[in-house]
């Protein structure tokens, strides 16, 4: 059979197609068990969150997802191993700190550039912080706080866990020109038990991290910090709402892949977080942690890092030095 130059050049044609949509096609990804690092220990709530995406991604993958602990250093510790694994099989799940946080007030060089060493893929959780008071106080709003304050000016104490509440309540007083007590504490138990008897007035932290307070009705929250409203606490107000919106945050946790994943692959692994976040059970699961399900493209999840970082550097710049408060 013969074939014409029209015909042979439609046969060129068609071959050219088939070859090129087999290079640009990406190779199946994993082809083995994943391993997820994250720089939290076990039981953590950024833990737990990993976990239950660990599990469904498995069931997508139909290969094993293990999660390995690796604390320490704020999550400095964790965030070093990943991106020196050298493994394209091993991704990061993280909060903020290590990310936005260390670069800024780390007393020694990291051992990763967040810029470099990690793609960001997806958020999964965005954690309810808050601001409470001790309900010795008899404060029930963020305004009863302010003119408390100014009427004991300087003769009131308060603390936070460390990190962007410590932050965000130290710019808080300074943007208000409040004057408290900052106390340290080096365990969460001491300071919720300090709050609850009111040796401390105000403290700023998790709404998982104040249950047990606010369970027995020892300490009141007057403020969100995340940008909508937290369906544990519908009837509280945001900062925002409040009037102060650069105090609202998004206190992530999410997925990262090494440096040299391509925008393919991270999108498609995006693709996948998006599909296990449809569980229905996953709302309650998180609810229960404090925090909201909440997942991004690529693209928005960097955004939010960047706004993160800048919030960061913004306080740092006002307190004139690189530690918080």
């Amino acid at each position: 059979m013969k074939i014409n130059s029209m015909g042979m050049a439609c046969l060129a044609s068609l071959f050219a197609t088939i070859l090129n949509g087999q290079a640009l096609a990406q190779p199946v990804w994993p082809t083995r068990p994943v391993r997820v690092i994250t720089p939290q220990p076990p039981g953590s709530g950024i833990d737990l969150s990993c976990r239950f995406f660990a599990q469904k991604l498995s069931l997508i993958w139909n290969q094993p997802v293990v999660v390995e602990n690796r604390p320490g250093a704020d999550g400095v510790t964790g965030v070093g191993a990943f991106a020196n694994a050298g493994n394209d099989h091993t991704l990061l799940c993280s909060f903020g700190g290590p990310i936005t946080i260390s670069p800024f007030t780390a007393q020694a060089k990291l051992p990763y550039d967040p810029a470099v060493d990690l793609k960001p893929i997806s958020l999964i959780a965005d954690f309810v912080q808050t601001f409470a008071v001790s309900k010795t106080t008899g404060i029930t709003n963020l305004e009863g706080l302010k003119q408390k304050i100014r009427a004991e000016s300087g003769k009131l104490n308060w603390s936070a866990t460390q990190g962007l509440p410590a932050m965000l309540f130290g710019a808080f007083l300074r943007s208000n020109k409040l004057d408290m007590a900052y106390v340290p504490y080096a365990a969460l138990g001491a300071a919720l038990q300090d709050v609850g008897q009111g040796r401390i007035q105000a403290y700023a932290t998790s709404y998982a991290s104040l249950s047990p307070l606010l369970e027995s009705g020892q300490a009141t929250i007057v403020a969100v910090l995340n940008g909508e409203r937290a369906p544990q606490l519908p009837n509280v107000p945001t900062a925002k709402e409040l009037g102060m919106p650069e105090l609202t945050v998004v206190s992530f946790c999410g997925y990262f892949a090494p440096k040299e994943f391509s925008s393919a692959q991270i999108q498609a692994i995006a693709a996948d977080i998006a599909e296990a976040a449809k569980d229905p059970e996953f709302a309650e699961k998180f609810g229960k942690m404090g925090s909201v399900v909440r997942t991004s493209s690529p693209a928005e999840f960097a955004q939010v890092i960047a706004e993160q970082r800048a919030t960061v550097e913004a306080i740092l710049k006002a307190t004139g030095g690189l530690k918080a408060p």
